[in-house]
């Protein structure tokens, strides 16, 4: 892939986009690279939680809570996995909630759940790390310049390379049709569940 390939990489691009030296450790370098790393720290988790990019999803089967909540129409608890970000679907397609660490359902048995993880650098599409070092830049511009030239073409950026993350990411999977479409069906048939022909 090409690109940066480590988190230090994707902070020094951002730093050089702002006019300020690259650094190849955080540890030999100045106070700028320390707290660029923070933004850093809570920024990655969070673009990649906004969207389901398929190069950050997992597959798993989640394990039942040992404790079963008794809340509204719940009736088990299933425990997230420790990588968890944000929930993409479940298998089955069952009604939840999630609650702090548990997703809770009315179903009982096997479920699994497609969802997004912090991803390393190195599995993250070329384009998604352009979208990262401008989104970096453009969210610490502010600090390093009072240029509102410099502010204004980070955020242009930033929102020109995220529409380009965006579309090469849908590349990498068909569109799926709706398996359950009851408002379609509703129009179709005159009401929903009526089956007259």
């Amino acid at each position: 892939m090409a690109g940066p390939t480590t988190d230090i990489e994707i902070m020094a691009n951002a730093a050089v986009l702002l006019g300020k030296n690259a650094f190849a450790t955080i540890e030999d370098s100045d106070e700028f690279a320390v707290s660029l790393q923070k933004v850093y720290d809570m920024l990655v988790p969070s673009e990649l939680s906004k969207n389901q990019w398929k190069f950050s999803k997992k597959y798993v089967q989640l394990s039942q809570s040992s404790s079963d909540p008794d809340f509204a129409e719940f009736s088990t608890a299933y425990d997230l996995p420790a990588d968890f970000l944000s929930a993409v679907r479940v298998y089955p397609n069952v009604h939840y909630q999630i609650f702090g660490k548990q997703i809770y359902t009315a179903g009982k048995g096997t479920l699994k759940m497609e969802y997004n993880y912090q991803v390393p650098v190195t599995f993250w599409s070329p384009a998604f790390k352009e979208f990262m070092v401008y989104s970096l830049a453009s969210q610490v511009a502010s600090a390093v310049t009072e240029d509102a030239r410099v502010i204004q073409l980070m955020m242009q950026e930033r929102h020109r390379v995220y529409a380009q993350a965006m579309w090469v990411d849908a590349q990498n999977a068909p569109n799926v049709a709706f398996q359950h479409r009851p408002w379609i069906d509703a129009r179709k048939f005159g009401a929903y569940g009526n089956t007259r022909n």
